[in-house]
C-alpha cells in the first residue's frame, strides 16, 4: 500500500490493524482521518488500496489477473498533478492490461496509446477504434 502510495508522490504512512481500523500519518508523522484528506488525496488512497487488495488477491490465491478495468478514475477530484501522479502508477503495472473508462478525453488524449470511443448518435452506438 505504503509503495504504490509513494509511487504517486504522495507520502503517508497507512497501515490497518486487524479490525481494519486506518492509520494514517503524514507530513510529520501525526495522525490523520482518511476525510480529513482532499478528495484527490483520498483518490489517490483508494486507487493504492485497490491495488494492494489486488495484490494480496493474487498471492493468496496463486492467481495473476492481467486484466484492471476502472471506470472513471480520473473523472473527479484528480488535478493535472493527481492525473499526473496516476499515470506514473498505471505505468509501473506491467503485464497488466488497463482499461480506463472516462468522459475526460481532453485529459487523456496523450496518455494511453490505443483508445476506444463509445459515443450514442441518433439512438445507435458507435464504436471507434483509434
Amino acid at each position: 500500500m505504503n509503495n504504490y502510495l509513494k509511487d504517486m508522490d504522495f507520502f503517508v504512512n497507512f497501515q490497518l490493524d486487524e479490525n481494519f481500523q486506518e492509520t494514517i500519518k503524514s507530513r510529520h508523522r501525526d495522525h490523520f482521518s482518511y476525510y480529513s484528506f482532499s478528495e484527490g488525496e483520498k483518490k489517490r488512497i483508494d486507487i493504492a488500496l485497490l491495488l494492494t487488495w489486488r495484490h494480496i488477491a493474487s498471492m493468496r490465491n496463486s492467481v495473476n489477473v492481467n486484466l484492471l478495468i476502472l471506470d472513471e478514475v480520473f473523472d473527479a477530484s484528480l488535478d493535472q498533478a493527481g492525473v499526473d501522479d496516476l499515470m506514473k502508477l498505471f505505468n509501473i503495472l506491467t503485464g497488466t492490461n488497463l482499461f480506463i473508462i472516462s468522459h475526460k478525453l481532453d485529459v487523456l488524449d496523450d496518455k494511453f496509446p490505443k483508445k476506444i470511443t463509445v459515443d450514442k448518435v441518433k439512438n445507435f452506438t458507435q464504436i471507434q477504434y483509434y
